[in-house]
């Protein structure tokens, strides 16, 4: 990126710049929730917007790691299994841990659908 495009990103906006900027993120928004492939995670503590991050990027990876195991076969076919088994993995990792402290709380754990609680008796 050349110098000039750095002063133009850096450049203050003036008010009326920012709020058509801040409404057009905002249209953008509303428009991606009516895609049927879309969901919105409520952020309540502040370590769910690490998850958010991580899990776009875990998304898009996800999709190209499967895609490129097709006919260009840009990956190893053995490696992409394994990154896709601990991408399994980490997943039932993450329910065990909802599943653990939900009991440790003393509440009720209601897994996702296509999931399952592992501590259930």
């Amino acid at each position: 990126m050349s110098q000039e495009e750095n002063e133009v990103k850096r450049k203050k906006l003036t008010p009326d710049e920012w709020e058509k900027k801040h409404q057009d993120r905002q249209n953008r928004k509303l428009e991606m929730a009516q895609r049927d492939d879309m969901d919105f995670v409520s952020r309540k503590a502040e370590d769910t917007s690490d998850f958010i991050k991580l899990i776009g990027t875990t998304d898009f990876l996800v999709n190209t790691l499967r895609k490129s195991m097709g006919r260009k076969r840009r990956i190893d076919g053995t490696k992409a299994v394994q990154f896709i088994s601990r991408i399994e993995a980490i997943k039932d990792e993450l329910n065990l841990w909802n599943a653990e402290v939900s009991r440790d709380l003393k509440t009720n754990y209601k897994p996702p659908y296509g999931y399952e609680n592992p501590l259930k008796e």
